[in-house]
């Protein structure tokens, strides 16, 4: 609206003030009262205008829509919006929430829902009166907010709201019960029907841990015999190629297989790590290029009980895809296998080390040196694995369980297995081993057949 537009009001009521006098109305009523008229109808006028200049104003600030909502696994929260917005992150307590407020704001799609992270058990949103968006995630753990801001892509219309969060587990209310596979190591006496709490170290936030609680005579009531602490199974995970050596290379997206390993590996001992059961390491954590005795000698310098190789797979033939996990043999299952080790072992050459695939008689006498249990103890492995993916409806490869004279595989103290999580080959599976989702699906199966291994091998 015009700022003189209702000044030209005013002047048109005067007019048909005038002309009410000229036609001998005015006679009928006093002057001020027709000028308490001319005044009511210049404020109806001011309200009637000032809405629509109101509503015009709106019109120039459109609302803001968020398009997507994301959870990184490095504990980042990203929200993807339409353009830049006044926003407020912060958590709340009993029960634990995490609270994003966004001004002037609504979801592109009335129904989005994005996903959830393990720690996160529900979604729900709404627009209060003032028109700002608040969207509440349920927590099951206590999360901190220690940074937000906002950021505009260079060279790109997407903007996004961020958010770095830390996660604190919460306290569990169970002693934690000793298992009988695990060597016994005595804890000091403390007094009786005292339950201690142990304080998270610096770093990463673990949470409180509890004392197994004894009498005088040192023993738990509960459990009939001395309270014991328990050492942790040990597992190397190993993230196939690096640095100079890229592996297999996607057809569509051109995903190299040393990044698709590594990220999975970092997932899977992320995923340990949280639930505080073992001792996981990696055979390398950036990316740079390990020949693979150095990847087994690591394993058996740390008395592992399990080393895992995770590599991703191609193929000519791209309708191939499907997750398989191989155990060593001196004879490979089918001559794709065959094919596969060699082309595997034959990455040390590119560091100037010709280990296993230059002599087949070294190859074989590393093959010898393993032992008949460690071969069955990997076997075993493998095939809870495999019904721990089947029961996650991830696809597998024809004939999943495959065997191979991989190097990686050769110690002969530990089980070893080495992971095919798909084929790169193939459009739609390189497609999922690059989603998120997929990964944490695929990482939480294999983590729950790490879980059931090591509760069997007890028995």
């Amino acid at each position: 609206m015009p700022k003189h537009s209702t000044f030209k009001t005013i002047q048109e009521q005067f007019s048909i003030f005038v002309a009410i006098r000229n036609m001998g109305l005015a006679a009928s009523c006093g002057i001020f009262d027709i000028l308490k008229i001319s005044l009511l109808l210049s404020l109806f006028s001011l309200e009637v205008f000032g809405a629509t200049n109101s509503v015009e104003q709106e019109k120039n600030f459109p609302k803001i829509l968020v398009k997507k909502i994301e959870f990184s696994p490095k504990n980042n929260l990203e929200i993807s919006v339409s353009d830049k917005a006044n926003f407020k992150i912060f958590t709340l307590a009993d029960p634990d929430r995490l609270v994003i407020d966004i001004e002037n704001a609504s979801f592109e799609k009335e129904d989005y829902k994005p996903t959830l992270p393990y720690f996160i058990s529900s979604f729900r949103s709404r627009i209060d009166q003032k028109n700002s968006l608040r969207i509440v995630f349920d927590a099951n753990q206590k999360m901190n907010i220690e940074k937000t801001s906002f950021h505009k892509i260079k060279n790109n219309e997407a903007r996004k709201i961020t958010a770095q969060f830390s996660i604190l587990k919460a306290e569990s209310e169970q002693v934690v019960r000793p298992k009988a596979q695990d060597s016994i190591k005595e804890t000091p006496v403390v007094s009786k029907e005292t339950v201690t709490k142990t304080p998270a170290t610096t770093g990463d936030v673990e949470p409180l841990k509890y004392v197994i609680t004894k009498d005088a005579s040192g023993l738990d009531k509960n459990l009939g015999t001395k309270a014991i602490k328990l050492p942790k199974r040990v597992i190397v995970i190993d993230a196939g190629h690096g640095g100079k050596d890229p592996g297999t290379i996607g057809d569509y997206a051109r995903t190299k297989e040393k990044n698709i390993t590594l990220s999975y590996s970092k997932e899977l001992k992320k995923k340990l790590d949280n639930d505080g059961l073992y001792k996981v390491f990696l055979t390398r954590d950036q990316d740079f290029f390990i020949p693979l005795r150095k990847r087994v000698e690591k394993a058996r310098n740390l008395k592992a009980d399990l080393f895992i190789s995770i590599h991703a797979n191609s193929i000519a033939d791209s309708s191939t895809s499907g997750f398989s996990i191989y155990t060593l043999s001196e004879k490979s299952s089918d001559k794709q296998a065959e094919l596969l080790a060699q082309k595997e072992n034959r990455a040390d050459i590119i560091a100037g080390a010709n280990f296993a695939g230059a002599s087949p008689d070294v190859m074989k006498t590393l093959i010898d040196l393993s032992q008949r249990e460690s071969k069955n103890s990997s076997s075993k492995f493998a095939n809870i694995t495999i019904r721990s993916i089947k029961n996650s409806e991830i696809q597998t490869l024809q004939n999943t369980h495959r065997f191979a004279g991989f190097a990686v595989l050769t110690a002969p103290d530990m089980a070893s297995v080495l992971i095919e999580l798909g084929y790169l080959s193939n459009k739609e599976e390189e497609e999922d081993l690059n989603s998120l989702t997929y990964k944490r699906k695929l990482v939480a199966s294999i983590a729950g057949a790490i879980d059931e291994y090591f509760a069997k091998m007890k028995n």
